[in-house]
């Protein structure tokens, strides 16, 4: 079963057990800057969690964001969405994932969830100098942090323009390099353009698999289902001052905090809704 559609299925078996809140609106960034920040838009719902939403898998599905009207999406219920995950559209895709990330940030908060709430970007692989790491995406700020441990870096990237060599790492497009790793970190956007299956298949005799990024606020039980460690999401703490830096495409400071959740400490999403629904 493709990662699409077990999130879609999880959606729904919760969207039959629990009351969801509907949409109250959805935020974009008003900026047509090329900032990073203006990567993400916004779900908020009635009670006010909101889901992030990744809105730059390519130029046309961020103008998309951008230039349509999305009030059209105001006061729909969250199920209706998250079904087109599934979608060939990449519009509707992405959409539908973040309104998977509103209801699992609504579960996590109605079950008072415990995150892991850590200052370790790198997804808690505990990273040393002799490791060799994969990193399936290019996160420049990690690349930084890993070339001061001096561990080698192998990059995965879709994106031609990006391969490079450098003193300890290498850019390239071939993924069969991630079985020369010991251990491997991954964006989440490879959920939402479903490419971590592939990916995963390079992965099979690594000691560690790490998920993150702000996509990645999402039930993990696809993921560990899939063996992955660790995963690293972002947790809205001042909704109001994010909801502005988004509009402005500014930096989100203070209102987020990263968290972590490994395999073995997590409960499962049918545990989460039994602490609430009698």
């Amino acid at each position: 079963m493709s990662i699409s559609s077990d999130f879609i299925k999880i959606a729904d078996k919760i969207s039959k057990k629990v009351d969801l809140p509907l949409i109250k609106e959805i935020i974009t960034p008003q900026s047509n800057e090329g900032l990073k920040k203006s990567n993400f838009s916004v779900i908020i719902l009635e009670d006010n969690t909101i889901g992030l939403v990744y809105i730059n898998l390519n130029p046309i599905t961020k103008n998309r964001f951008k230039n349509e009207d999305l009030t059209k999406f105001n006061g729909s219920d969250l199920i209706s969405i998250a079904k087109l995950f599934g979608s060939n559209d990449l519009f509707e895709k992405s959409l539908a994932l973040g309104c998977i990330n509103a209801i699992s940030q609504f579960i996590f908060n109605k079950a008072n969830f415990s995150f892991d709430f850590t200052s370790d970007s790198l997804g808690l692989l505990n990273i040393k100098r002799s490791d060799v790491i994969g990193m399936v995406g290019f996160f420049p700020p990690l690349v930084r942090l890993i070339e001061k441990i001096g561990s080698k870096l192998i990059i995965i990237e879709k994106k031609e323009v990006l391969i490079q060599k450098a003193k300890n790492w290498l850019v390239t497009l071939d993924s069969s390099k991630l079985k020369d790793c010991n251990k491997i970190l991954i964006t989440g956007t490879t959920v939402l353009n479903e490419t971590l299956d592939e990916v995963l298949d390079y992965c099979t005799n690594v000691e560690k698999v790490s998920v993150i990024g702000p996509t990645t606020s999402f039930l993990p039980d696809p993921l560990f289902k899939r063996g992955i460690d660790v995963i690293g999401g972002t947790y809205i703490t001042n909704p109001n001052f994010l909801t502005q830096a988004i509009l402005k495409s500014i930096r989100w400071d203070n209102s987020v905090r990263k968290y972590t959740i490994e395999r073995n400490k997590y409960p499962g999403y049918k545990d989460l809704i039994s602490k609430f629904i009698k």
